[in-house]
């Protein structure tokens, strides 16, 4: 019988991949503020040294769709830096940049218990928790979408 290896899933092992990480990971040390850089550069090379939280966020950008802000808040990677625990799994509902968030090992993100660091976004001010942002865009959609099929519906 043959023995199947798993293949990690988060993120392609190509030549296309890594070229597409590595990108991805140059333009978001270029949005961490310069006082931070060296040492987030440092987590996001060295897969066990900490920095998961960040990495995570890196591939969020890289395959997923999220976000890759202008300029990151000093607040949210110091988050990073001071808790290994950290993951960016809320957002911002106005400007979409990632959270970090503290979820326990016994509790789940989407039932709200998990320790919030910001509330309020740090970069514009605006309310953050889970999906807030890509729920925001979803229901515009949504409307635009019956809006269409009313505009289309003959009278």
């Amino acid at each position: 019988m043959a023995v199947v290896k798993p293949q990690p899933t988060s993120r392609p092992q190509t030549d296309d991949a890594t070229q597409r990480w590595d990108d991805t990971r140059k333009l978001f040390l270029e949005a961490v503020e310069p006082q931070q850089r060296e040492v987030v550069e440092s987590l996001l090379q060295h897969l066990h040294s900490g920095g998961s939280g960040l990495r995570d966020w890196v591939a969020a950008i890289a395959w997923r769709g999220a976000m890759l802000p202008k300029a990151i808040p000093a607040a949210l990677v110091d988050v990073y830096l001071q808790d290994a625990d950290a993951v960016a799994h809320h957002e911002c509902e106005d400007c979409g940049i990632a959270i970090p968030v503290r979820v326990q090992r016994w509790q789940t993100i989407d039932d709200g218990s998990c320790e919030i660091y910001f509330p309020t976004c740090p970069a514009c001010g605006g309310r953050t928790g889970w999906y807030l942002r890509r729920s925001k865009q979803a229901q515009s959609q949504s409307r635009k979408y019956v809006d269409d099929l009313r505009r289309r519906k003959p009278k």
